[in-house]
Order: structure tokens, then sequence, then C-alpha cells
């Protein structure tokens, strides 16, 4: 064992080896209506990394998992860290154009595959610009795939050695590639290494005090940073993860009741579809002793609900970009005068992770006194190498402070930090509005929206535009109705002439991106379609 652990330095799956050898009949993931060992689980792993190992025993190589929420997914990502490579998550609920774009610009020969796989794969490629066929491994079970790309099945895997340990790695090797939208339309990859990963888990560590016995939400698609602590944060503890199923995603209430789960992690829409269904009522999930929300401000009506609900468990809103490997800061709910953001009602980000240092900037990369609103910029072990691939947008956001010599990462959001140490977030840069030469905060607009007429959701869009300039505001809301005089007059007491939307837009719910995070550009395409001749 001890031989082994040797073997596994760095590795990511090194805790999940040492709870396989040392405690294997333990249960480690809830997948597919069944509960795996961390002893099983690790003799598929080690197969199928025995395979990898045999194909490209240089390691470092980037393994795509197109494989969602099936033990197909959680063996292929274990198997690529496992054999010393890197797991690339495809969301295959994703234009397949813009999967695509994601095996190009990662260089993705070879694809871990599962039955739900299949309609994607036909219109896939290898790597351009030497378009070739791609490599499709189903770990598990046999699978018909297009001819045009090379089967791996099962059966050929069995027939390599097995990668008994993980492959020892370097601090500096990439863990995994994840990638998010950018504002160009292009995805922007972000490629974590090994270390900044570890120190990611021992920060949550620290922080949480995660323990064996704990029953961790795996809700958050793999291909969402917040995936990597429903995970291996479990594994790190010896704990299970249980995937909450595809058709329970909408309303999971009655998952977390049976399987008696005591960590939940995602956004909160899901508070807010919870109440809409009527599954939100009080101490109806009492096995809960930690609640995470990350992605979008946490409303504190929301969060006061969710207590209400989980009333033995602490709630906390956790804050950070990708670029800072999963998150860096967090605010529990509680009764302190810093723990909601004035004019906002969303719960503070809190506190920085041990290791994490936050500083608000101005325009100068100067730091901002305390109750400035300035860039919120992220420095420390936690801050990822770069964008992968993409040397002139790394120069841009990832920079060097003024009297400093450390990496920043410059987030982009907008906030400040109070004389007690607490920051605040107020909006994004990029969402800034000007409209007749004056700033405006569209969180600002949304916050009164909500606080007027008790509605859950809310986004404002600067439309129309003219010559590139924004001339008005639209306002999207969920639930209606709203009476759009009543609402109009009412903002007129709070807010400028000029931050009172001039029309209101009625949906069941907000368009949501696949981070569960309101999707803007899909508004803006729906004000544009509406413009459009019939």
């Amino acid at each position: 064992m001890n031989n082994g652990a040797k073997k596994a330095k760095n590795n990511l799956c090194r805790d999940f080896f040492r709870h396989a050898t040392t405690r294997g009949k333990s249960p480690a993931l809830f997948v597919d209506n069944r509960l795996w060992s961390y002893e099983e689980l690790a003799q598929h792993v080690s197969s199928l990394a025995g395979w990898i190992k045999s194909v490209y025993p240089a390691g470092n190589t980037a393994i795509g998992i197109l494989a969602n929420r099936s033990i197909e997914a959680y063996i292929g990502l274990l198997a690529a860290l496992w054999s010393g490579n890197t797991y690339v998550p495809l969301n295959k609920r994703l234009p397949t154009p813009y999967i695509q774009n994601i095996i190009d610009r990662a260089g993705l020969r070879c694809l871990i595959v599962d039955p739900g796989s299949s309609q994607t794969l036909g219109s896939l490629s290898g790597p351009a610009p030497h378009i070739s066929p791609l490599t499709l491994v189903s770990p598990f079970q046999p699978l018909e795939t297009p001819q045009k790309h090379i089967l791996i099945p099962p059966e050929e895997i069995s027939q390599h050695q097995p990668c008994l340990a993980p492959v020892a790695v370097s601090p500096e090797t990439t863990a995994y590639i994840m990638f998010t939208s950018g504002s160009t339309g292009r995805p922007k990859g972000i490629a974590p290494t090994v270390s900044n990963v570890h120190w990611f888990l021992d920060a949550t560590q620290e922080r949480y005090c995660l323990n064996k016995t704990d029953r961790f939400s795996q809700f958050n698609d793999l291909s969402w940073d917040p995936s990597v602590f429903d995970l291996f944060s479990a594994w790190k503890v010896g704990a299970t993860s249980y995937v909450v199923p595809n058709h329970q995603m909408f309303v999971p209430s009655h998952f977390i009741r049976k399987h008696e789960l005591t960590i939940w992690y995602s956004g909160p829409v899901q508070i807010q579809q919870l109440r809409h269904m009527r599954q939100l009522t009080p101490n109806s999930f009492p096995s809960l002793r930690l609640s995470l929300f990350v992605g979008e401000p946490f409303l504190a009506e929301s969060a006061r609900a969710w207590q209400a609900a989980a009333s033995n468990s602490v709630v906390e809103n956790v804050y950070g970009p990708t670029e800072t490997t999963v998150v860096c800061l967090g605010q529990p709910l509680q009764d302190s005068p810093d723990c909601v953001t004035p004019e906002r009602g969303h719960l503070a980000i809190g506190t920085p992770y041990s290791g994490a240092t936050v500083t608000i900037i101005n325009e100068h990369g100067e730091q901002c006194p305390d109750d400035t609103v300035g860039e919120i910029a992220i420095s420390g072990p936690l801050v990822t190498p770069g964008y992968w691939k993409d040397p002139e947008l790394s120069r841009a956001t990832f920079v060097t402070l003024a009297g400093g010599n450390v990496p920043c990462y410059l987030t982009g959001d907008l906030g400040y930090r109070t004389p007690h140490g607490i920051f605040h977030f107020v909006g994004r840069k990029d969402n800034q509005l000007q409209l007749f030469g004056v700033r405006v905060e569209p969180e600002e607009v949304e916050y009164s929206l909500r606080k007027i007429t008790g509605i859950d959701e809310a986004a404002v869009i600067g439309w129309p535009t003219l010559n590139g300039l924004v001339t008005g505001l639209v306002a999207f809301v969920s639930p209606g109705p709203i009476d759009a005089k009543q609402v109009q007059k009412a903002l007129s007491s709070q807010l400028p002439t000029h931050m009172i939307p001039s029309r209101f837009i009625v949906m069941n719910s907000l368009p949501r991106n696949h981070n569960h995070k309101v999707d803007r550009n899909h508004l803006n395409e729906f004000l544009r379609r509406q413009e459009e001749p019939s």
C-alpha cells in the first residue's frame, strides 16, 4: 500500500485509491440506481486506465468524457486521471458545433462514451485541421457507433494489463479542461493543474470539516466546475457521492430525502423551482448539514426559504470564477449586518478560503479603500495558469498588480470590502450599460423589480440599440402576471427615470445556460427576433 501511495504522488485519484485499498467495501458512488464501492469502482477504473496507458504511454493527453450521469462517465474521468492524463467533460446537451469546437481546441482523439451519446456521435469528427476518426471507448457495456469512428468495446479493454495504482504526476500537470462561454462566442478553455485542485480540496476540507459518513449530492454537470467538489471532496474523505438522475433534476426533493443526503450543492435556481412546485416545506430536508449555492446572486429570501426546509444545515453562498479552481469565498446565512448586500437583497460573497487573497482594485490597478466599489481581483495557489492555448486573452486577465509579485486574476466582477472584511458582489463590468451617457447597473434595477413585485426572477437588458448605443431598458420577469404601469409607477419612487424599463416581458421561467445562469444572450436574441419582419 505504501508503494502504491508513492506511485500515486500528486495524482487526483490518490485519496480514492487509498480508500479503495484500506476500506474498499465502503460506498463511493451511487449512480443508475446502484451503489458502487470504492473497491469495485477501482477495479473498473484500473482496467480502463491500463488501456489508456497502453495507447498514450507518455501521459498528459486530453481524454474527452461524452457521457452523462452514467457509470461510464465516472469510470472515464477517474481512469483518465488515474493513468496520468487529463479529462475534458463534454455536455451533450450543447449544440454539436459547440462540442466539435471543444474537440478541436482540446485536440481530443479519444472519447469515453455511454449509450446516451449515440445520437451526438454521428456528427462529430476528430480534431481539426487533420480530420480523423475518433476513438470511442465504451468501458462498461457494448455500444453501437457510427462506422466512421473506431470503437473500443469492454472486452478489448479487459485484454490489457490493468494499471494497479494511479500514476505519479507533476504538480503542474493539467487535471481537467473546462470550457466556459466567452464574450466572442468562442468557448474559453480553463485548465487547472493538479496543484490548483489539491489546494481547493484542502481549503474546502479546512472550511467544512467533511467526513466519511457524508452523503454528497452530485447535481452539477461534469462540464461545470462545482462537480469537482461533488466528487473529489467526497472521495478525499472516503464519503459517498450520489448522482441525481436526469428525471429528478428539476425537483430533487424526493432524492434528497430518500438518500438522506447531508451535503447539497447547486445553483439558487433550484430553490425557485422547488418553491414553485410547493416542495420546499419547513423541515423537509432534516438530513442536510451543509448547503452550498453558487453561480449567480443568492437572494436572502431564497436562502431563508431553504434554511426553513433544511433546519439542521449551514446555508452558504459561495463565489469563485472557474479561473480560480471552483470557488474561493463563502458567506453563510446568519443574523449580521454584513450578511446581505444593501440595495441588492442577495447574500454577500463573504470571506476568502484559506490561501486565497482577494483585492478590490480601481481602473489603475490600485487597491480601493473599504466600502469603495471596484473590480474583484484574486490571487493565490488557486489561480489557474491561464486560458488554454490563448496567451493573448490570458495576458489581459491574468496579471501582476502594481507592487505585487504573484499572478492575479481579474474577474470582471464588481464588488467592495467592508471594514469587517466581508466582500460583496454588486454586478459585472460587462453588464454595465451606458444609457444617455449615464452608467446603469442592471442588477440594481432587477433588485428593485423583485422587491416591488415579489417575483422570483428578473433580468434587465439594454434594448433597443441605435448605432451601437443602448437607448432603453427591457425587463424579463418570471412568473407573472404583472401590471406594467403600476410597476413603473412604483419604480419611479425608487429609481431615476432613465433606469425604469419601458417594456416588461413575462416568461414562465427565464432561460438558463448549461451552468444554470440566466442566459442574457438568449434574451437579446429573443428581442432581436421580435423586431425582424414577419
